[in-house]
């Protein structure tokens, strides 16, 4: 019994041992921290990035248009969907404003759904997609900016057109 006691103690004590001696997970170089900040943007703010949104999708488009080097295009359509990812993260954040973010929200994930097809080459889904883009533009500058539309847009639908 003693010896049985004398094994269990030794198992026990080596146990706690082995547990505690671990080694402690090593501590990141760098911490990150998650901010989340709300925003109210004014109805000029939001225009600004309108604007941003709307120049960020037709220089590609414009690129392409002009038969420009596929890399580019290619360039074009990464630095542009960069910018509409900088630009999303802003106006979720807005507490000002509502129907409009929501459809700057829109009007962005259109864009960036015809610059993947562009990027793919699939035509018929950015031809869908151009459509959505081109009207939700058109919707939006005469919704909420006194019938307004961002020079990039305007130059270019006149071009094409001609």
């Amino acid at each position: 019994m003693k010896k049985i006691m004398t094994i269990a103690l030794i198992g026990l004590t080596t146990g706690l041992m082995l547990g505690c001696h671990q080694a402690a997970p090593a501590t990141p170089s760098h911490r990150t921290r998650t901010v989340i900040s709300s925003k109210q943007y004014t109805t000029t703010e939001l225009q600004a990035r309108f604007t941003k949104v709307t120049d960020a999708a037709v220089k590609p488009l414009d690129l392409a248009s002009y038969q420009q080097a596929d890399t580019k295009i290619k360039a074009a359509i990464k630095a542009g969907t960069a910018t509409l990812t900088a630009v999303r993260l802003q106006l979720v954040s807005n507490q000002t404003e509502p129907a409009l973010t929501k459809a700057l929200i829109a009007y962005l994930e259109t864009a960036t759904k015809m610059l993947q097809a562009l990027a793919a080459g699939e035509q018929a889904t950015f031809n869908t997609q151009a459509k959505a883009f081109s009207t939700q533009c058109s919707r939006i500058g005469r919704q909420y900016f006194k019938g307004q539309l961002p020079e990039s847009i305007v130059n270019y639908s006149q071009r094409v057109s001609k």
